[in-house]
Parts: structure tokens; C-alpha cells; sequence
């Protein structure tokens, strides 16, 4: 149940991230999309977007180091899959490297979402949740 829970935890996030901007092509545009809409639609002064921009600076740099990490794993998966018999050392390894992986992944997330909170204002930060109110329901978070 706890990791359905967190992996739950990771999809949002990785979900609101990047997945929610619109017709950009690649994770960095439309991370640059992510920054200008909330700077936008928030007003965001320059030492605000700065803030921000370095926070996106860093997921950017988070989502490749998952991305490599997931090729291991996959590579790794595979390979246990081809095998004879399972070697239950190597799975429960693998395991609990994708859980130590999940964990950073959460902890990380949240440290960049305590970082966005103390950049914005206490309004920002209302007009902020009640966008994601609004579109929570309808499957749409980029407007």
C-alpha cells in the first residue's frame, strides 16, 4: 500500500511537471513553457523567475539521471527475465534500488516544492492553488 502510495506520489509529480504543457517537443521546452506560464499568470517578478528558473534547471537535471537509472533497470529486468530460474538476490537488488531511487525521487520533489512556495507571495501562492483546483477534475492542467 505505502508504495502505491509513493509511486502514485512520483507520477503526479512527474505528471504536473512535464507532462502538462501543451504541444512542446522536448522535456526542456516544455519545462521553459512550465516557467513562463507560471511566470505569467503569476506575475512573477525577476528575482522570482530566476527562483524559478534554476528550480526547473535542476529537474531538468533530475529527469536525466532517472532516465539513465530506468535503462539500468530495464537492462537488468530483462536480463533476469531471460534467465533459467530467477535469482532472488539479484531481484530483491533491483528492488530495493528502484525504492532508493523513489525515495530520492520524492524527497526531491518536495524540496523543490517547499522552494517554490517560500518564492511565492502568499497571493501567488492562492492563485496558484486555485488554478490546479479548477483544472484538477478535467484532466487539464496547462491553462
Amino acid at each position: 500500500m505505502a508504495n502505491k502510495k509513493l509511486y502514485t506520489i512520483i507520477l503526479l509529480a512527474g505528471f504536473t511537471l512535464f507532462a502538462s504543457t501543451g504541444c512542446s517537443r522536448t522535456p526542456e521546452q516544455r519545462a521553459d513553457r512550465i516557467v513562463e506560464h507560471m511566470a505569467k499568470k503569476l506575475e512573477l517578478n525577476d528575482t522570482q523567475k530566476a527562483r524559478l528558473d534554476k528550480i526547473k534547471g535542476e529537474f531538468i537535471v533530475k529527469r536525466q539521471e532517472l532516465i539513465t537509472s530506468r535503462g539500468g533497470t530495464f537492462e537488468e529486468a530483462n536480463a533476469l527475465m531471460r534467465s533459467e530460474t530467477i535469482d532472488q538476490a539479484r531481484l530483491n537488488a533491483l528492488v530495493d534500488k528502484n525504492k532508493e531511487q523513489a525515495a530520492d525521487m520524492v524527497q526531491f520533489v518536495f524540496a523543490k516544492f517547499n522552494e517554490i512556495h517560500d518564492i511565492l507571495t502568499p497571493e501567488q501562492r492562492e492563485k496558484l492553488v486555485s488554478k490546479i483546483e479548477k483544472y484538477k477534475g478535467k484532466g487539464r492542467y496547462h491553462h
